[in-house]
Order: C-alpha cells, then structure tokens, then sequence
C-alpha cells in the first residue's frame, strides 16, 4: 500500500503474507507508478516547447501542444476518502489519530456529553489535550478560587478508556470545559390580559439552565451547549416568544459576563472559543455562572 504523507512523501507499506504480501526474501523491487500535479499539472496550450530526449529519440525535431491540458484534479482529502469508501471500510475505528478522531472516541462514553482535542508540543514530545463536558453536572467540582475540574472518577474512566485508543509516543491530558458566563438583559412588553409577574417568571423559567415543570430543559440547560458552540440572539427571542402572554421583547444587553459589549449585541451573536461553552445559571449567590435581567412591563399588576 502507498501512503503519502502531509509532505506528499510516499511511503510503501507490506503486509505479514496473510494481510498483505510480505518482502521476506525479496532481493529486488520494480515499482510502475504514475505522478501528476493535480490541477496544476493542466497546462495551457502551446505551453510546451522542449523535451528531454534520450538518445534514441535524437529524431525528435519540434514539440508542441496545441491543445491545453485537461482532467488534472487534486488529491482526495481525508473526509472525501471517508465519504466515498465502500461501507466494508466504514467499520468502527479503535485507534485514534488525529484530533477529531480523540473527541470522537471520548463521546462514545454515555458520561460524556461533548469533547474537545487538541495536539501540543510539550517540549519533548506531543500530548494530546482533551476537553470534556460531563452529561451529568454533579461530575463538575466547582473549587473556591473559582475554578473547575472534573470529578476524579469521571477523569480516570476517560483516561483509561481513551488511552486504548492512544498512539504510541502521545501523552494524554484530560482538561474541564471552559465555562464562559453571559449577561442578558431583556425588555418584556406583557399583553394586557396577563399578569406582568407571571409572564416574567416564565420567561425566567424558559431561559434557565434547569428543567421546567412539564420536564423540558431550559433554553440554557447544560445539555444544549457544547463546545464551541456560539449563542444566537435568534434563538433567545424564539425562546421568549414562545411564552403566552409575551407581545414583544427586545434584548438590550448581550455579552460575556464582566466585559463590554464587542459586537455581539449588533452582530446577534456571540462567538464561543472551541475549549469553550456558554452558561448562564442566573443564580443570584454565583453571578459568576452568568446573568439574566427581565424587566417586564405592561400587562396586568
């Protein structure tokens, strides 16, 4: 089998005689192959003047294309191979190879509900950096200087089953979710048949990180951000809007929480770094976790 890498090297790999013929004995190798240059290689016509003749072609006495060359195309990328491969090369993969592959195997666990991966040089060698977003918050331990690690239990469970998966001379780092708090400030226009305080508890209610009477998670329940994933002010107007009693709103403030506003208010949306996701608990005693301002007004007192 040829492999080429990412420096367009190509690598001949031999097989143990069951998969693959093997080279033991071999004294010589003849390769017949053929090389292009892909899209690049389709010259354009009359482009050709010279040839490297060998001396038993010396009759050759003019060389020319008059028509320009076509059907050049570029090599196949990784995610067309795995899109065109026949369904017998689509089998479950127990190896992890680059980044993508890392979250991949990580979201196989039924504890984790989304995962990040990343390659560093170290120094010495690469390790390779994962994020994950636990399905069960109780597995976040919430330190008193703020920051948050992952419960131990869930920690080596990822580790030991990601490194069946790990290659050879790759370190492995299990890393928390960066968790970046919003601020939302919402003006609410009550229609006159409802009472403005109960409109406003069920916008709240709507808007939460956790899960409404009849068991549907709030817009910010954890398990509707991952990482990465940004939060489109659309989506909030489609959350409100939805409550009986709402006959117009209007966000006025929308950005990380403690910083101002860059944009995103103007934009509708507010980008998500990919070791990031987006909370807002709106719990008075951790403003840190986020923020939620309604003001309400109109309807019923």
């Amino acid at each position: 089998m040829a492999e080429v890498d990412n420096d367009g090297v190509v690598f001949l790999r031999f097989g143990d005689g069951e998969y693959g013929r093997e080279i033991a004995g071999a004294t010589a190798f003849r390769a017949v192959y053929r090389v292009g240059n892909g899209s690049l290689g389709n010259v354009g016509a009359e482009a050709l003047f010279h040839v490297a003749a060998s001396p038993s072609s010396s009759g050759v006495l003019r060389v020319r294309n008059p028509l320009p060359a076509q059907d050049g195309v570029e090599p196949e990328t990784i995610p067309e191979v795995r899109q065109r491969a026949p369904q017998a090369f689509r089998a479950e993969q127990f190896r992890a190879v680059t980044e993508a592959d890392y979250a991949a195997a990580a979201k196989k666990l039924p504890e984790v509900s989304s995962a990040v991966a990343s390659f560093r040089w170290t120094g010495s060698w690469y390790t390779v950096f994962v994020g994950v977003d636990p399905s069960d918050p109780t597995d976040l331990v919430h330190l008193p200087n703020g920051f948050t690690t992952l419960a131990p239990v869930l920690e080596h469970k990822v580790r030991a089953f990601l490194t069946r998966y790990r290659l050879a001379g790759y370190d492995l780092e299990i890393r928390p979710p960066r968790f970046v708090p919003l601020e939302i400030d919402l003006d609410l226009c009550v229609h006159p048949d409802y009472f403005r305080g109960d409109v406003a508890r069920v916008v709240a209610a709507a808007l939460s990180s956790g899960v409404l009477l009849d068991g549907t998670p709030g817009f910010f329940h954890p398990s509707h951000f991952a990482f990465g994933q940004p939060v489109y002010i659309s989506q909030v107007y489609a959350a409100v809007t939805r409550v009986a009693g709402v006959d117009s709103a209007v966000v006025t403030v929308f950005h990380r929480y403690g910083q101002v506003d860059n944009g995103e208010l103007a934009a509708g949306v507010l980008p998500i770094g990919p070791w990031e996701i987006a909370q807002l608990d709106n719990d008075p005693n951790f403003m840190e976790h986020g923020v939620l301002k309604i003001t309400a007004r109109g309807g019923k007192l």
